[in-house]
């Protein structure tokens, strides 16, 4: 049985919001989640990529399967 990945679009990419979630700044992304739940992964997403931009001055840059891009 294949498991089905819930993703997120980033760019016009679809992205395996997991393998996202697992690259994500712990501290931001608790931060976050305080804030922001319940919300939806898209919506949960986006506002992280703004707040990672606003903390470490660059993007968050993800490949179609959810791995950063350096």
């Amino acid at each position: 049985m294949t498991k089905e990945f819930e993703t997120v679009n980033y760019e016009g990419k679809e992205i395996d919001f997991e393998a996202a979630v697992n690259l994500m700044d712990d501290e931001l992304r608790e931060e976050l989640h305080i804030q922001l739940a319940p919300c939806s992964s898209q919506e949960f997403f986006n506002k992280y990529c703004e707040k990672h931009f606003e903390k470490y001055g660059q993007e968050f840059l993800l490949n179609n399967e959810g791995r950063l891009v350096w």
